[in-house]
């Protein structure tokens, strides 16, 4: 994702935020201030002219590029308007007592709660630092689930959606962990997100779900736990379940 050089030029309250942008035009004209600040520069060849498509996109004059204002970012090919993204980015940002997914959707007339909580986690994904270090030592790894009927529960739970979680374990105390949504809990999405996420070398602790079986090959220590076969329900990865239930109630 590309990374936009944000100046000091926000809405100090509510009034003034929906007078700058009641409009889709005047979300546009902001954008394309903050990605090109000194006025329109090609990306593949520098030219500064440009001539604008009845789709939005703007197409270099010398070389015919096309670009558009929302590439690399969050707003990249959504299908809403953006006066409801920068309205989703008004209340995450200046809400105290933060915003859950539920908030979200009534807030923006969401008619989803799936669409809420995966507009919330592209919003937080901007607040993560880049070259942050990875997780190392002792840790967990684990997914959870949701959305889906109720009294369904686990993999396979029709309308469920997953999340990654990996947690490092500091003796009885909790370390930093990560949150990854998942299209499905297999090890082709979670081999990368480990790897993505986790230095090579760490103790991971896994339960015996089959995704996690490359763990070794990977370059990982990987102690597998069942809970069928543990006499100790409770004492089978419960940072990663701590982590889900908090996630549970936010969401």
């Amino acid at each position: 994702m590309d990374e936009l050089d944000i100046a000091e030029d926000f809405p100090k309250d509510q009034l003034e935020f929906d007078r700058r942008f009641a409009d889709e035009p005047a979300c546009i004209e902001y954008l394309f201030g903050l990605r090109w600040p000194e006025g329109f520069s090609c990306s593949r060849c520098g030219n500064t002219s440009y001539w604008e498509s009845a789709r939005g996109l703007y197409i270099c004059c010398s070389c015919e590029y096309h670009q558009s204002v929302t590439a690399g970012t969050i707003f990249h090919a959504t299908r809403k308007p953006l006066t409801t993204w920068f309205k989703a980015l008004w209340w995450f940002s200046t809400r105290k007592s933060g915003v859950n997914a539920i908030n979200l959707q009534q807030l923006l007339g969401l008619g989803s709660y799936k669409t809420a909580w995966e507009w919330l986690q592209k919003l937080r994904s901007c607040t993560i630092r880049s070259g942050r270090e990875k997780l190392s030592g002792n840790l967990e790894v684990d997914e959870f689930y949701l959305g889906g009927v109720r009294g369904k529960k686990g993999r396979g739970s029709k309308y469920k959606f997953a999340v990654a979680v990996a947690v490092e374990r500091k003796g009885k105390r909790l370390g930093r962990l990560r949150l990854q949504v998942i299209d499905r809990g297999t090890a082709k999405e979670l081999m990368p997100f480990v790897t993505n996420n986790v230095t090579s070398g760490s103790n991971i602790t896994t339960d015996g779900w089959a995704g996690y079986n490359a763990l070794e090959a990977k370059g990982y220590q990987h102690k597998i736990i069942i809970q069928s076969k543990s006499k100790d329900k409770d004492s089978v990865l419960p940072g990663v379940h701590l982590i889900a239930s908090l996630v549970l109630i936010v969401t």
